[in-house]
């Protein structure tokens, strides 16, 4: 009796016997994919479409304020038992504890950048 497996990568049964291990995938997959005569579906990532008059300026503009918005989103974690937060630095991305309430360091101990200040967080 032989074993059919559903191969992974392009969802086509074989042998389970005919499986091999692929350096790129990093798994066993079916004969067909191992010797890469049939094109494997890639996913195809869509991007909507840009307004007209979209340039070079307004895609470095749209990639710097992503990348503003990810530098200064909030970094604190509630530490359990206690009534200190966790706090990740913003520049040197060290981790210590802060005290919101004496609001202490105030400073990041590592790199002694500003330590934003801590809105909305429920203690």
């Amino acid at each position: 009796m032989e074993v059919t497996i559903l191969c992974k990568v392009c969802n086509r049964s074989a042998p389970a016997d005919q499986f091999k291990l692929h350096y790129k995938w990093r798994q066993v997959v079916c004969p067909r994919c191992q010797s890469g005569k049939e094109p494997v579906k890639q996913e195809v990532k869509v991007e909507p479409p840009k307004p007209a008059g979209w340039d070079q300026d307004d895609e470095y503009l749209e990639k710097a304020s992503r990348q503003r918005k990810v530098e200064t989103q909030a970094q604190f974690s509630k530490i359990a038992g206690s009534n200190l937060v966790k706090c990740k630095c913003f520049s040197c991305k060290y981790d210590f504890k802060y005290d919101p309430v004496r609001k202490t360091p105030y400073s990041c101990p590592y790199c002694n950048a500003d330590i934003p200040k801590l809105k909305t967080f429920n203690l």
